[in-house]
This record gives structure tokens, C-alpha cells and sequence, in this order.
């Protein structure tokens, strides 16, 4: 069996961005219909021989708790998606979205393509919780532009980027980046990511990345690594504390994290962003930037925000053993009914009383009547 999974909110969101300037004949944005309908259709030509499932984003309870948790602890300053503009703040692609997607997941109920949305899961780990369940005897086929998804590449699960027709295999990324596709959630961890508020280490990009987990192995086997050659400086350099004023840890402190560079380099730019007296090596950090100890300034950072790497590590890693999902049981997407719904794509024509997208699971969402049905009544 072939298994087409597609991340909808993936989808959907970039043909937002694609197609914001389509409005239908009364001014209404109907960008994220046309886009996804469109590409519905390049996608059953692709894949003539797929069965489909469209997978919604639910909350992640798991990363939202855990994040909260860490900025209790003072881990990280922000929780998990918490930079995510809403209302008046998101870009206008992004409101269309958010007011066409009832629509757009009753049109495609229409079609026979199955979805599915699980409250406390994002569409990630639903896939690879579907896609580690399928891969022993089926191929599958994740459509995503997501790299997050990099992590679940294996023999039988490969990416395929509709927009830029662009298909990765554990072979192909293995080859560009000489390690296993797991090793991606490390390379994740390290970097960080921006888009869904994941504080990563300061100073640490895919290459640096990519360079150490090579080295090293892990990203455990890296902070082995720096605490090996590390740990004799934090004894001669002891850590800050609130409550010790006998050397001065306050007054060091505080003149460590407002510092923006190194004075007795001042090409280097060295940063000291997010500095907490409660971290480790804060007092090595402080030789460091007195120029008293020389090291690798990412190798610094690293063990200074090794918690936060931790935190990151988890908040990346995907769900990928979700109990129980519904078998996928849908029809073959009707070529017939997606070219008919692309030419009648004017969303003010679907009636919100058709419940074709209300439940948790695939048998809940299939189908619907026949589309032309749907629009004449």
C-alpha cells in the first residue's frame, strides 16, 4: 500500500502566502481554497496510486506544558509559540487562513480525501505516529516543506515538496549532511527555532551544528565532550550565586549581562544574550570575557545554556507513538470532484451547516454528498 500524508496547515498556509491577492466576485480571499485545491489535483497526478490523508494541526499539550515548566524555571523566557502574532496582528495571509479553514475542510470532506485532527497533537506528530506504523510494509510519502520532518525519514519515508516538486529520501540527506536523518532533532536542538518560539544555544547555526554532531556523535555526546575539557575552569571559576556576596557575584553578574562585546577584542562581537546568574559556567563566563580563559565561545555557550538545549531537544523531538489512531479508511480522491470543486473555489457558496469536519477521527470526516449537490442547494 502507498501512503500520501499531508501536513495541512503546511499546505495551506503557504498557498495563503502564494495567493493573497485572490478574491472572489464580493471581495472575499479565496487564495488558501484555490491553493490547496490546486494543489490537491497536481498531487493526485503525482500520485495516482496514493491513498490520502490530510492531517490537522491540534494543540501540543506536551510542549506547551513543558514549556511553561521552563519558564517557571527560568529556562527560557518565552513559552512554546508564544511569539505567534493573532487577531490584528497576524499578516493578512495568515487571517485569511484562519477564516477559510472551516471552509476549505468542509470542500475537501466533499472530495472522499480523508482528515484527521487530534486535539493535543500537532499534524507532525500525528504523521510520524502514522508513518512509523505504516513504514515496515508500505510506502509513504509525507508533503511538507517542514524540516522538522527531516527526523522521520527512513528506507520506506520520503518528502515531498509540491511547490518546489523537490522529493528528499534518508539517502539523499544522508548525503548532503553525512549523518542519519534521526540526528536532525540534535542539529534542531542547537540551532533553535524562531518560528515556533524554541530558544536553541546563542552562536549556534546548521553548520556548527552539523560540524559537531559529526565530531562527536549526539548532541549528548558533544556536552560530554565540552565537559570533559571544561570542568576543572568551573571549580577555579565557581558558578554566580544570589546569595553569596562575598565575592562579589552581584556586581560580576550584572556586568557580565549587559556586556555586548568583548573589550579587549572588540572584532570578536562577543555576546552574552539571556545570561542568568542561575546558569552553570557563569563564572568561566566571566574569566572569558576578562580574558583570562580561552575556549571556543560556542563551546561556552553550550554548556552555559544546557538546560535551555535539553528543553530544545524535547520541544523538537516528534510524537511519533500516538496510541490508537483510526485506521485510514477513505475514498480515492475523485479527480472529478476536485477538478469541478477548483472551477466552483468561491468559499461563500459552501454552507456552514454541512458537517463534514466536526469529529477526532477519520471515519468522523469522510465525505460528504456530491459537490454539485452541495452548491445548488
Amino acid at each position: 500500500m502507498k501512503y500520501l500524508l499531508i501536513d495541512g496547515n503546511n499546505l495551506a498556509v503557504r498557498c495563503a502566502f502564494a495567493n493573497e491577492q485572490l478574491t472572489n466576485q464580493d471581495g472575499v480571499p479565496t487564495g488558501v481554497h484555490y491553493g490547496v485545491f490546486q494543489s490537491l489535483i497536481l498531487l493526485k497526478n503525482d500520485f495516482p496510486e496514493h491513498q490520502f490523508l490530510i492531517v490537522w494541526d491540534g494543540k501540543s499539550a506536551r510542549r506547551i506544558a513543558e514549556a511553561s515548566e521552563g519558564v517557571k524555571n527560568n529556562i527560557v523566557p518565552s513559552g512554546y509559540k508564544e511569539n505567534r502574532p493573532t487577531g490584528d496582528e497576524r499578516a493578512q495571509p495568515l487571517t485569511d487562513f484562519y477564516n477559510q479553514a472551516s471552509y476549505l475542510q468542509k470542500g475537501i470532506g466533499t472530495t472522499g480525501i480523508p482528515q484527521i485532527r487530534l486535539h493535543d497533537f500537532e499534524a507532525d506528530d500525528v504523521i510520524a505516529s502514522y508513518a512509523k506504523a505504516l513504514k515496515e510494509h508500505n510506502e509513504v510519502v509525507v508533503v511538507t516543506s517542514d524540516k522538522d520532518y527531516w527526523q522521520i525519514l527512513d528506507d520506506n519515508v520520503s518528502l515531498w515538496d509540491g511547490m518546489k516538486k523537490e522529493k528528499t529520501t534518508k539517502e539523499s540527506w544522508t548525503e548532503e549532511y553525512g549523518l542519519d536523518p534521526s540526528k536532525a532533532i540534535d542539529i534542531g536542538a542547537f540551532q533553535g527555532d524562531a518560528s515556533d518560539n524554541i530558544f536553541g544555544v546563542p552562536g549556534w547555526g546548521m553548520k556548527t551544528a552539523v560540524k559537531e554532531i559529526k565530531k562527536y556523535g549526539s548532541m549528548e555526546a558533544v556536552l560530554k565532550a565540552y565537559h570533559d575539557k571544561y570542568d576543572a575552569l568551573r571549580n577555579k571559576y565557581p558558578d554566580f550565586k544570589d546569595d553569596d556576596s562575598s565575592d562579589d557575584s552581584e556586581t560580576k553578574f550584572k556586568e557580565l549581562a549587559t556586556v555586548k562585546s568583548n573589550p579587549k577584542k572588540e572584532s570578536s562581537r562577543l555576546k552574552f544574550p539571556d545570561i542568568d546568574y542561575r546558569m552553570p559556567f557563569t563564572g568561566v563566563c566571566y574569566a572569558f570575557h576578562k580574558g583570562e580563559v580561552k575556549m571556543p565561545k560556542t563551546e561556552l555557550m553550550a554548556l552555559m545554556f544546557e538546560e535551555r538545549l535539553n528543553l530544545a531537544f524535547s520541544l523538537k523531538k516528534m510524537d511519533d507513538d500516538i496510541p490508537e489512531l483510526p485506521i485510514i479508511e477513505g475514498e480515492e480522491p475523485d479527480m472529478k470532484k476536485l477538478i469541478e470543486y477548483f472551477e466552483y473555489y468561491d468559499i461563500t457558496t459552501l454552507h456552514d451547516g454541512i458537517d463534514v469536519f466536526g469529529g477526532d477521527t477519520v471515519e468522523e470526516m469522510e465525505g460528504a454528498d456530491d459537490l454539485m449537490d452541495v452548491l445548488e442547494n
